[in-house]
């Protein structure tokens, strides 16, 4: 496989929930071999047990009850997009239930999001209404050129089968003087160097992509976008989410058997924060308004 950003060769950096991943030795970019349509892959992926607990997806253990720590954590991101954009028109890519888009609109933007999931998108339309949400992937909606003044990616981009060719669409739908903002993993925190396999963002198939802040940062410049702002954000999570994804992407049979006994006991929803330093956050802009 030839390296997605830099066309080097990689070579076979682990192998895990049956997929391959790839690392580039000439510029770092990480990436898992699907094996399939990226289209279908969608449909299949992102379904109810995507958001309940389905041991095989390895993501939510429950979306919809852990609200309150998902918005605690959105409202941190809220705060820094209202430093530079307090007010506008705002996209949400990848908007799972509408919680974001819902505190965008309390906090007065004009706020829109899309999603694949039938399912998340079934729950966002009951919680925000059918005119501010789709249903479908970047390359599939269609929404007006250079309307929106904030982009936002919140664990989302190392989703994407193809993220050059979408943040090429992205741009397209960006005012002139619009930011765009991403949160993903970081493949070079100490976090991921420490973990290795077992580090939350390395969960194939979800996970396609997983970046570095030197090659999020080539990714953006070739389609004209540029980093001016990066930082760190922790995450408020429920206990048993915490050990849910211990015993899923840790791979942690210690965590099964605490999972067992926090259920038994009705501990779960104990919050927890978690700042790892591995969630990196880039806040860019048009190349000519940069």
């Amino acid at each position: 496989m030839k390296c997605y950003l830099c066309g080097a060769t990689t070579r076979f950096y682990l192998k895990k929930n049956g997929y391959m991943i790839y690392r580039c030795d000439s510029c770092g970019l990480a990436r898992t071999e699907l094996n399939q349509q990226y289209d279908s892959f969608l449909a299949e992926q992102y379904n109810k047990g995507y958001f309940t607990g389905d041991l095989s997806r390895g993501a939510y253990i429950n979306y919809k009850e852990d609200k309150p720590f998902i918005i605690r954590n959105m409202r941190k991101f809220l705060a820094e997009i209202k430093k530079v954009k307090p007010r506008g028109k705002l996209l949400e890519v990848g908007c799972a239930m509408g919680f974001f888009v819902e505190i965008a609109l309390k906090a007065g933007y004009d706020a829109y999001g899309f999603d694949p999931s039938d399912y998340a998108v079934d729950n966002a339309v009951k919680l925000n209404g059918d005119t501010r949400i789709k249903r479908g992937n970047i390359s599939s909606v269609e929404y007006p050129a250079e309307s929106f003044d904030v982009i936002a990616l919140f664990d989302v981009f190392e989703h994407l089968g193809d993220p050059r060719r979408d943040l090429r669409k992205l741009f397209s739908l960006l005012k002139k003087d619009g930011i765009i903002i991403i949160a993903t993993g970081d493949t070079e925190s100490t976090a991921a160097k420490i973990l290795g396999r077992r580090w939350t963002f390395y969960i194939p198939p979800q996970h396609l992509f997983f970046f570095n802040r030197q090659t999020l940062t080539t990714l953006l410049n070739k389609e004209d976008l540029i980093p001016y702002r990066w930082f760190r954000i922790g995450k408020w999570l429920s206990l048993r989410y915490v050990l849910h994804l211990a015993r899923t992407t840790g791979e942690s049979r210690f965590a099964s058997w605490l999972y067992d006994i926090v259920k038994a006991f009705k501990l779960g929803m104990f919050p927890l924060y978690l700042s790892m330093q591995d969630n990196m956050v880039v806040i860019a802009q048009k190349k000519n308004h940069a």
